[in-house]
């Protein structure tokens, strides 16, 4: 199934990545940002890319790309649901952070 995902901002940093199976190179992501630069705007970075020997399939959102790296033909829809699932999770978790911190904090009044 998915091998690694990566988290790429909108500068083209990665700055998060969770490997699963085995260490997939950051350069894989090459042929991702490669994609990036032909695409006029974020949101049209096609959401399959196919690679020599991996397939990248991406969501965009909250101006954070969720890429996640397959070798095997999996049906794309249940990865990209997959991974919209994971961005509710972080939005919902760091929320409730966030909720959290503002009334904990010594200076709430």
């Amino acid at each position: 199934m998915i091998h690694s995902l990566f988290l790429i901002n909108s500068s083209g940093d990665i700055f998060l990545e969770k490997h699963w199976k085995s260490v997939v190179s950051r350069s894989v992501c090459d042929y991702f940002f490669e994609a990036q630069e032909r695409a006029t705007e974020a949101e049209n970075v096609p959401p399959v890319i196919p690679t020599p020997h991996h397939y990248l399939l991406s969501v965009y959102r909250h101006k954070i790309f969720f890429v996640a790296v397959i070798q095997t033909e999996v049906p794309p829809l249940f990865v990209i649901e997959f991974l919209h699932r994971v961005v509710d999770t972080f939005q919902y978790y760091y929320s409730g952070i966030s909720i959290l911190m503002q009334h904990t904090s010594p200076f709430a009044q």
